[in-house]
């Protein structure tokens, strides 16, 4: 091979390498150091109209920010800002598949640049977490968490499966932040409480966690729970209303949802009404204060077996601190009534007693009978003559006899006692 040849194929090949690393700086694909030259002022295109679009954004006019930063994009499809404020303003008009494909690309590009602008807490983020929680937000926004019933009832969009699996961790969880970890193990959920009972407990405790955040004022957490607590305490409440045995999401997801609608006050995304509207949706379908129609009263328990697994199911409750200490004592009362247990004891008239009571009666009688009564004795002296007789008490008056005649007058008093017409009191 000729020398000339040999210089050809090594110009050749040193040229292609040349080319090859001129592309590498001009490419935009994602390398861990973007330190380049003409990268760096690559990026800087777009900047005026991403600029000109933060404007408009905060200035409420959202068509307009939209439209200059799909110009910012276009310029340059890396421009951060320009990405943000054009899904932020496609947020606000509706178009939320734009604004998820915006968040998405931010998240490719991962940079750690920052920005206030869409930020949960008003401090600067990366670019990149700002597009993570907006798209989970949106993700949040998009579903949707209420329905209603035919009947007119709301309720949860959650299927059965789910919801039933998250009122059971629910119920789980609640336990063993309750019961020592050594001491006591919880009970099973399933063999206590039926699916149902599961969903009615999970909503009170959701209700719980809403108060205890302060998601709900404490009168709104008292009105709902009175009106519902015959769902945990049947038998001496009134029942509760029509769905509430129906499934419910996870106390996290219910918070998760209304810090999105906050974020969103905040964010000016909705305004205080509509945040407003949205959450008293949402916990008129976790407990309504004022329903419409109620479920059917629960039967009592007739057996021993039913009535002591009522009973365990109180302390559960009671664990949880869904009920008071009087509540629960109320509720075993009235399970053990229906029962035939517990009650109080009526007057039986036995044998013995009757003869008891009947010689009660008999002193009672002598007693009265045996009362001596007053009797007055009128006594009058006449004095007639006759012929002496020595048969005959006489007493000599000058020379003729004079008989003394005794004469006895009862008079019944009629000051004597009487016998009172009463009956024993035995």
């Amino acid at each position: 091979m000729s020398r000339s040849r040999i210089f050809k194929k090594f110009l050749f090949s040193t040229t292609a390498v040349a080319m090859l690393a001129g592309c590498a700086f001009i490419d935009k694909k994602d390398t861990d150091k973007e330190s380049n030259w003409l990268v760096r002022q690559f990026e800087k295109d777009g900047n005026q109209e991403a600029a000109d679009a933060t404007m408009a954004y905060s200035q409420g006019n959202f068509k307009e920010a939209l439209e200059l930063a799909a110009a910012s994009i276009k310029a340059n499809p890396r421009n951060q800002q320009g990405l943000l404020v054009g899904a932020l303003a496609a947020e606000q008009l509706g178009r939320f598949n734009r604004a998820r494909a915006n968040y998405e690309e931010l998240i490719i590009i991962d940079s750690t640049d920052t920005s206030i602008l869409g930020s949960s807490n008003g401090q600067p983020q990366p670019f990149a977490d700002i597009a993570k929680n907006r798209l989970r937000n949106l993700t949040i926004k998009q579903s949707e968490l209420i329905i209603q019933t035919p009947n007119g009832v709301k309720t949860f969009n959650i299927s059965a499966a789910a919801g039933n699996a998250q009122s059971k961790t629910t119920i789980s969880n609640a336990l063993r932040k309750k019961t020592p970890a050594p001491t006591k193990k919880p009970p099973l959920i399933d063999n206590l409480f039926s699916q149902q009972e599961q969903n009615i407990i999970s909503r009170f405790l959701v209700l719980k966690e809403l108060a205890e955040k302060d998601y709900i004022t404490k009168e709104e957490f008292l009105t709902r729970r009175m009106a519902n607590i015959g769902g945990l305490l049947p038998l001496t409440n009134a029942p509760a209303a029509v769905g509430v045995d129906q499934p419910v999401p996870a106390p996290e997801l219910i918070v998760e949802r209304i810090d999105v609608l906050k974020e969103g006050v905040e964010s000016r995304a909705i305004t205080p009404r509509e945040f407003s509207a949205e959450r008293d949706v949402i916990i008129e379908a976790l407990l309504p204060p004022s329903p419409r129609a109620r479920m059917k009263r629960k039967a009592p328990s007739k057996d021993i077996l039913s009535a002591a697994k009522d009973i365990r199911k109180l302390e559960v409750l009671y664990d949880l601190n869904l009920i008071t200490s009087a509540e629960k004592d109320a509720e075993k009362k009235a399970i053990e009534k229906y029962l035939g247990i517990n009650r109080e004891p009526k007057k039986v008239t036995t044998a013995a007693n009757a003869e008891t009571l009947e010689k009660q009666k008999i002193n009672s009688s002598q007693q009265v009978s045996s009362t001596p009564e007053v009797v007055e004795v009128k006594t009058s002296v006449q004095e007639v003559s006759i012929p002496v007789t020595p048969e005959i008490n006489t007493v000599t008056k000058g020379n003729e006899a004079v008989a003394l005649i005794t004469t006895s007058e009862t008079v019944q008093n009629s000051s004597s006692y009487q016998t009172p017409n009463v009956s024993s009191p035995f």
